[in-house]
C-alpha cells in the first residue's frame, strides 16, 4: 500500500473486498471461502481508504442483510482522514447509536488488523434477533391501543389519523420524486434505467437504505397500505359487479 501519495489497494478494490470478505467469514463462521464471498459482496460505497459492502446470507434467525465497513488503517481519504479516524468515528457512531435506539445499523463486531479495520453491522431488527431478543412491533401496537381512553372517538380518530397519513404519504412521495431526480442528475442512473443495481451511496442512504431493510421500521406503514388498498380493491371489484 503507497500511503505517501494517497493511492492505495482500494482503488482496484481486490485486496480490501478479498480482506473484508475474510472478516466476514471468521465473525459468522462461514465455510465459504474469502474468494467465494469476496463474489457476494456488493460495493454500495468507496474511496481512496474505505469501502461499503453489503451482503445477504442465510443465518440462524432467517435471511439477513449485513454490511461490512473496511477500511485502510494508514490511507488517507477524500474527507482528508485517514481510515483509523474514520473507523473510530464510524464505530462510535454506530454504538451511539444502539445507545440511543436511534435509526440506523447496528455493530455486530468489529476488528482490526495491522493494515485494515472493520466493522460488521447489520438492521436493528436482525441484531435484535440475533442477540434473542423479541420483536417490539406486537408490543408496540399493543401499547397504542391500551393508551387509547376509554371513550375514545374511534371513527373521528381514524378519520384523524387517515387525514393525516395522506398528507405524510403525499410529501414523502414528492421527497422520493426529488431523490430520484438527483440520482438521475448525479450521472449514476438514467431516466429509463430502472434495473441498474449499483448507486454508490452517502452515508445518509446507507442508513436510509437499513432502515428500509428492517421490518420494523415501517412494518405499520405496510400493513395500513396494505389494508387500505385491499380494501379499496374489493369495494371497487364489488362496485363494477353491482347490475
Amino acid at each position: 500500500m503507497d500511503t505517501e501519495n494517497g493511492s492505495n489497494s482500494t482503488q482496484n478494490d481486490i485486496p480490501i473486498a478479498r480482506a473484508a470478505a475474510s472478516f466476514l467469514g471468521q465473525v459468522l463462521g462461514l465455510d465459504e471461502a474469502p474468494a467465494e464471498l469476496e463474489n457476494d459482496l456488493s460495493a454500495i460505497r468507496r474511496d481512496v481508504n474505505s469501502a461499503v459492502y453489503s451482503i445477504q446470507l442465510e443465518s440462524s434467525v432467517g435471511p439477513a442483510a449485513f454490511l461490512v465497513y473496511a477500511y485502510a488503517l494508514e490511507g488517507r481519504g477524500g474527507d482528508g482522514r485517514t481510515g483509523r479516524e474514520s473507523f473510530d468515528a464510524g464505530l462510535e457512531t454506530l454504538q451511539q447509536a444502539a445507545i440511543n435506539n436511534s435509526a440506523g445499523p447496528r455493530a455486530v463486531a468489529h476488528a482490526e488488523t495491522g493494515e485494515f479495520g472493520f466493522i460488521l453491522a447489520t438492521t436493528p431488527g436482525t441484531y435484535r434477533a440475533l442477540m434473542g431478543e423479541s420483536s417490539s412491533a406486537t408490543g408496540n401496537l399493543e401499547a397504542t391501543v391500551a393508551d387509547l381512553p376509554p371513550t375514545a372517538d374511534l371513527e373521528r380518530l381514524r378519520s384523524e389519523t387517515a387525514e393525516e397519513l395522506q398528507k405524510l404519504l403525499t410529501q414523502a412521495n414528492r421527497q422520493a420524486a426529488d431523490w430520484l431526480a438527483a440520482i438521475q442528475g448525479s450521472g449514476q442512473r438514467s431516466d429509463d434505467d430502472d434495473n441498474e443495481d449499483f448507486i454508490e451511496f452517502t452515508e445518509r442512504e446507507t442508513e436510509l437504505a437499513l432502515f428500509l431493510l428492517d421490518e420494523e421500521s415501517i412494518g405499520s406503514l405496510l400493513r395500513a397500505l396494505n389494508l387500505l388498498v385491499a380494501t379499496a380493491q374489493e369495494q371497487a371489484n364489488a362496485a363494477l359487479e353491482k347490475p
